[in-house]
Parts: structure tokens; sequence; C-alpha cells
């Protein structure tokens, strides 16, 4: 069967997402006529070009808040292709002047006010941030055309823990995504971004007039993309077989019984899909797949073993334009930066979570329980067919958390076949991660590493089982660090039972920890209650109790929930970041941690 795999808008546009790759080889290698896409970068680079400006300035003619953007109409067309050209790697220097929005001029008077120059950071690495942040503006622009556009993202809010499908079949059935002034001058009303989407499908489509189209939906922000792509498919390629799946589909649509979406897509899969794929492209009986039968949503139940990690082939990207992927540098650090700049190619070392024991994780949900690693040699042989196909040697492995005795073993594998490869990836900062493992780990050619502090309490860390302690962690974190290794650290706030003291006690160990050079980088998220994890099954022993929700069979993923808390959760939020973003630029080391409170 001649099978089509397609990637949705929007995700970041430096490296190909590890989905379609990966199922694109393991349908090849049974027998099918697999190809894949990337219609996320394929939109952008529309979007970001002269041709897609001229058309973003014509539908903003009449918008009052676009009149600065329009006044540097004729700089922004002869500066976009030249500086996408740059960030893809397809020019060595910039030696245009940039037009300036409000991200770049702000980049600027910050630079000239702490008299940074760009610290540490050489020529070409600042031209690639001020490329970035005027693709931002650029960026600002579009949400002008449409309030819904994000750089990796697009309707991301219609999309999260939404019980009904109501609005979105609304939404996508209307394309009503424009400003209200948009529409009163007169515009049609499918947004530019949307119009643009459906003009690719069809000529994706016509190039290779698949039997079946696979579509992956990692997070919320690409659901509206897909369905769009599907929307098109149904109304122009009539007849097409039309499959779902991803991350979000994984999370969200467990308990789908809403039969509405089923007027866009032909079957939803759950969990890893090469069965279920293999299953639909064969004509054979469904598993982990849910489909609409005579008006009703029906489940068809697992009934087999999945194919075992170890066993897949080799991602493969023939049919991704590799050249043309581009980073973006927006942020002044170092580790943050990995996300969104450089050539990565994505790897899973293994299915599932290696500790699989948190209480706020899906840790009923197989993406995180099955635990199934494959086996050095193995990935070995993967990367170097990786590198050979691509061009690349960086590697994002993106378990997870990477497990101790798995990365033991891979060192051991690319130091004996002498791998000239650098990577990085999701640890857990536990004792396992020793001092040899991690200088192991350095001459392998790991560069980074992130990973869960949480609350940074032994208290909460040991009611949510993580498994660490600060004081262990914080060895880890130095010894990561003494082997030149960059850190980045996820931290939590409001979870349950958390006491302010204990916030700002957290908040004083980030800061010794940023100060003493072992913590590269950090970010706080709030809390939030998953469906599929410990803490709802549970919620009694942790505190809170579970609140009234509306449930009509769509999205379910977050859900509301009560509790006691002895400080304002969004003022002591705003403290913690502002804190850690000036820790991370080397400021207010020196000031008491609740005075950031105050700010």
């Amino acid at each position: 069967m001649k099978i089509l795999l397609i990637t949705p808008p929007l995700l970041q546009p430096n490296t190909p997402y590890a989905a379609t790759p990966l199922l694109t080889s393991w349908l090849r290698s049974q027998g099918h006529d697999a190809v894949q896409a990337d219609l996320s970068l394929e939109l952008l680079l529309k979007l970001f070009s002269k041709e897609g400006l001229t058309e973003l300035f014509q539908t903003l003619e009449n918008v009052a808040e676009a009149a600065d953007f329009l006044e540097q109409a004729d700089a922004y067309l002869e500066t976009i292709e030249p500086v996408i050209a740059f960030l893809q790697g397809k020019a060595s220097s910039l030696n245009i002047a940039l037009p300036e929005g409000p991200h770049l001029a702000r980049a600027y008077e910050q630079e000239d006010q702490l008299e940074w120059n760009f610290r540490g950071l050489n020529e070409e690495d600042r031209a690639r941030h001020l490329c970035s942040l005027y693709l931002d503006d650029v960026a600002e622009a579009f949400k002008l055309a449409d309030p819904n556009f994000g750089f990796s993202r697009y309707a991301e809010t219609l999309a999260v823990s939404v019980p009904t499908f109501r609005k979105i079949q609304e939404f996508l059935n209307s394309k009503a995504a424009g400003t209200a002034a948009i529409r009163t001058a007169g515009v049609p009303p499918a947004s530019l971004f949307l119009q643009c989407l459906e003009k690719l499908t069809d000529e994706l489509l016509a190039r290779h007039n698949p039997e079946l189209v696979a579509i992956t939906v990692p997070f919320p922000g690409c659901l509206i993309g897909a369905l769009t792509i599907a929307q098109r498919i149904n109304h122009t390629f009539k007849g097409m077989n039309i499959v779902l799946g991803g991350g979000y589909v994984n999370t969200e649509l467990r308990e789908l019984s809403d039969p509405q979406i089923f007027d866009f897509v032909d079957s939803i899969c759950l969990d890893s899909g090469m069965t279920p794929l293999l299953r639909i492209a064969n004509g054979e009986t469904p598993v982990r797949t849910f489909v609409c039968e005579e008006g009703a949503v029906r489940f068809y139940e697992d009934d087999g073993e999945p194919v075992p990690h170890n066993k897949l082939p080799a991602p493969v990207f023939d049919g991704l334009p590799l050249d043309d992927y581009f980073g973006l540098f927006e942020v002044l650090n170092p580790v943050t930066r990995l996300w969104s700049d450089g050539r990565w190619n994505k790897l899973v070392l293994a299915h599932g979570c290696c500790w699989s024991r948190c209480a706020f994780c899906d840790t009923s949900v197989d993406y995180i329980c099955r635990y199934d690693p494959a086996a050095p040699a193995t990935i070995c042989n993967w990367m170097k067919s990786m590198i050979a196909e691509s061009g690349f040697n960086g590697f994002h492995f993106v378990d997870e958390a990477l497990p101790p005795d798995l990365l033991d073993g891979l060192c051991d594998e690319i130091l004996k076949r002498d791998l000239d490869v650098e990577w990085w990836g999701n640890i857990r900062f536990e004792k396992r991660i020793s001092k040899e493992l991690i200088q192991k780990m350095a001459g392998a050619g790991c560069i980074a590493v992130t990973g869960g502090l949480e609350t940074c309490c032994d208290r909460t860390l040991k009611l949510m089982r993580k498994g660490i302690t600060v004081e262990t962690a914080s060895d880890v974190l130095r010894d990561f660090a003494e082997a030149g290794i960059l850190t980045h650290a996820y931290l939590m706030y409001g979870f349950p039972t958390q006491t302010e003291e204990e916030v700002f006690q957290a908040l004083e160990k980030v800061r010794q920890l940023v100060e003493e050079g072992a913590l590269h980088s950090a970010f706080w998220h709030r809390f939030a209650l998953t469906a599929h994890s410990e803490i709802a099954r549970d919620p009694e022993r942790f505190g809170i109790r579970l609140l009234p929700e509306e449930r009509t069979g769509f999205a379910r993923n977050e859900i509301p929930f009560a509790g006691e808390f002895d400080h304002d959760l969004d003022a002591v939020g705003a403290a913690l970041r502002a804190a850690t973003y000036n820790y991370q630029l080397g400021l207010g080391l020196d000031l008491p941690v609740e005075s950031w409170l105050a700010k």
C-alpha cells in the first residue's frame, strides 16, 4: 500500500520530528511503500518568504495595529529570504541591516544597558540571535492577521483538554481565524495560515497519490493543523483513508466517545503506531484503534505483544528537505538553545521510562509504564545509519529518562567504535548517575543533560516518589558541570501540600547551584494534575480533592482540583521565573530569595 505520513504544523523548524522517520522505516520493512512529508516546515518556509510576506502585507493593509510593521514592508521583503538562508546554514554571514520590530529593538536596548556585548558568543552566534528575534517580530505581524498563530504552535488553547469537539468543529468549518478588524475589511474568513496549508496539502497529495494518510499529532498546537489537512483531503481527494495518532492523541483522547471527529478522520490509534498502522495497511482487524461504526465510537483493544524496540529499523529521512530546516536562537542560554537551534537526529533509546513511579506523571499510559530498551549495539547501528543519511552527527535522545545502565553500555559501544558524535537528552539526577559514568558520557560525546529537580525539597520529592534527594541531585549536577556537560533543571511549584517556605528553600538551592556553576539553566512550571497520574487516582493522599469537570467524550488530560496553599500561586510563580531568569544572566545572586516576591 502507498502510505503517506505527515508531520502537521506547527513545530520547531530546526530538525525533523521523530515520529515519521521511524514509522516510515518500519512500514517499509514490512513491505509497504511509505513516504513522509513535513508540512510544518513547508508551511513556515512559505509564510516566511518574500511571497508570504507580500500576502501578509495585503492582508494587514487596513489593520491599524500593523502600521509600524507596514512602514518597514520594503525592508522586510528585502531581508526575509537572506535571513532564512543564513539560519539554514546556506550563507556563511549576513551583511544586511535588519528592520527593527519590538523584539529586535529590545535586544539592542538590553545589550546596551547591561553591557553584555553578547558575552561568550561569537559573531555568528550574535547574528543568529538577532535574526531569530527578527523572525519573532515577523511572527507578531502574522498574529495580527491570525491571532492563533505561534512560531511552534497553532491554536494551542483551542485543543488543550477541551471536553467537547464542538468548538473545534465550528472553527474548522468556518475557518474564521482572522481578527474582527480584518473580517470587517472584507478579507476572506480563512486565515493566510490555513489557506497556505490547504494549498500545500493539495500539492502533496497530488504528488504522492497515497491510499492511506497517517498524521501524527505530537502536541495540542498541532491538532488544528492536522485536522485542517484531513478536512482538505476529504474535500479534494474523497475516499482516502486517514489515520490520526501521536502524543496528543495518547494523552488527551484515551476516553474518546464523541463521534464528531470522525467527520475528519477514519481511525485514531493509541500508543506505539507500528502495529496499529500495519494492521490498517494490511486490511486486518485493528488494534489500539478508535473507529466510528454505526454512528458510535468503538475501540479495538490490543491483542498481542508490541513490536520489540530492539527490533525496529533505523529511522530514515528521505522525503524530508534536510537542508531547509532552520534553527532559532532566541534566548541567550546555551542549554535552552539546544531545543530550537542546531540539527539533531532525534532518537529513542528505550520505549517507556526506566523509573515510571513519579506520582505526578502519566504512569498508567503505555509510553511511560512499558519499559523496553534497545541494545547498545543496535543503537549505535541506528546512529551510524542516520549519520550516513543525514550528514549530521548530533543526536537528541528523546527518552522520558535515559537509563543509567543503558547509558553506560551505550558509551562503551560509542567509544569502542570510535564514533564522532555529540548528544544530549533527559536524565534523572539520581545516585546511579555516578561520577565515573558522567566522565564516560563526556568522553562519548555528551554535551548537555536535562532533568527534573521538581520541587527541590526532600519532603515533597519523597511524597511524589521521585526517587532522588536534593543532596544527591546537587552532587550529580556538580559532577556534570565538572565534566564540561551543560545542565538544565525542570522545577515545579504549586505541588499539593507544598508550602511557601519550601518553595523559597527550593529557589535558594537553585540560586546556590547557579552561583557555583553547577546549574546552567532552569525553568519553573506550575503543577498540573493529569488524569493518568497516581495523584488523580488517589487525591486524598496528597491533600487535594477533584472538582467536577465537564466530560462530553472528547479530550481529557489536565483535570481541575482544589487544595490548600499558604501562598498566592500566581505571585509566587512570577517571582520564581523572574529570579531564575536573572540568575541565568548572573544577576541578583546576592539578593535574599524572598525579595523577588516583592518585585
